[in-house]
């Protein structure tokens, strides 16, 4: 699923507020993926023998390079278009008891996206990520220990701060710090801190591709040291960090 962050979003792509009439549409496959806010109407989606239904206040997941069939009623959407390492096979409905905090955060994103102020690619996918982090734990959390969702909330809201550390963060949400990390790899597969250090290095690889410094961007995301900085990225993308301005190009 997209938002177990198992595929990295490359690139934005484009935000963008749309209305549309009713309409029955054909789609060949696109070179990015779009998730979508629907703000009014519903859409029945078919592609690859398979479909999906979507309604008012449910997100959308539809991953690039896939065909599909559409048939909607009078429809307004906020979608963000975005880029993603590899094909994803399955188009995705999420839907929320309360959309309120989900649709604010998409707002959010269309204004970054239309107010183009020097860094607003990497503003909008600080967004896109939170919009996952949130889609994770809203369709998550009846399985989960409420207070395990909120070590993750922090988690999430507070990567980039070097002095975060498991035991502070267990200590804020009230879950005890073995518990957390079983959990945790239950859940994502991975230890906390290596989520913690992917998160880092993805909002890096962005701040230098757009052109800062390999200490500024390591010190903004959580590295204090760039020496360990390069340690990480040489460890985990297999490069260094200069070579990040191209990294997924």
């Amino acid at each position: 699923m997209l938002y177990e962050f198992d595929n990295p979003i490359i690139d934005i792509v484009s935000v963008a507020k749309i209305k549309w009439d009713a309409e029955y549409d054909e789609v060949e496959g696109r070179d990015y993926s779009a998730l979508a806010f629907r703000i009014k109407g519903n859409a029945d989606i078919k592609y690859n023998g398979m479909c999906c239904s979507a309604n008012t206040n449910d997100v959308l997941y539809l991953p690039q390079n896939i065909s599909y069939t559409a048939e909607y009623s009078d429809t307004e959407i906020l979608a963000i278009h975005f880029v993603t390492a590899k094909n994803d096979k399955y188009a995705e409905v999420y839907s929320f008891e309360n959309s309120e905090r989900i649709y604010k955060l998409f707002l959010k994103a269309w204004h970054l996206w239309q107010g183009k102020k020097d860094g607003y690619k990497t503003f909008v996918m600080s967004v896109l990520y939170e919009i996952l982090g949130t889609v994770y734990e809203e369709n998550n959390k009846t399985r989960m220990p409420e207070h395990f969702v909120k070590a993750v909330s922090i988690i999430n809201g507070e990567y980039n701060n070097s002095a975060l550390s498991i035991k502070d963060v267990c200590k804020r949400a009230g879950i005890g710090e073995t518990v957390f990390r079983r959990l945790f790899s239950e859940n994502f597969k991975k230890p906390p801190l290596a989520y913690i250090t992917e998160l880092r290095l993805e909002d890096a690889r962005i701040l230098i591709a757009g052109g800062s410094s390999v200490e500024q961007a390591a010190y903004e995301c959580g590295f204090n040291d760039s020496k360990y900085f390069a340690r990480v990225v040489k460890k985990y993308l297999g490069c260094t960090p200069r070579e990040l301005k191209t990294y997924g190009k």
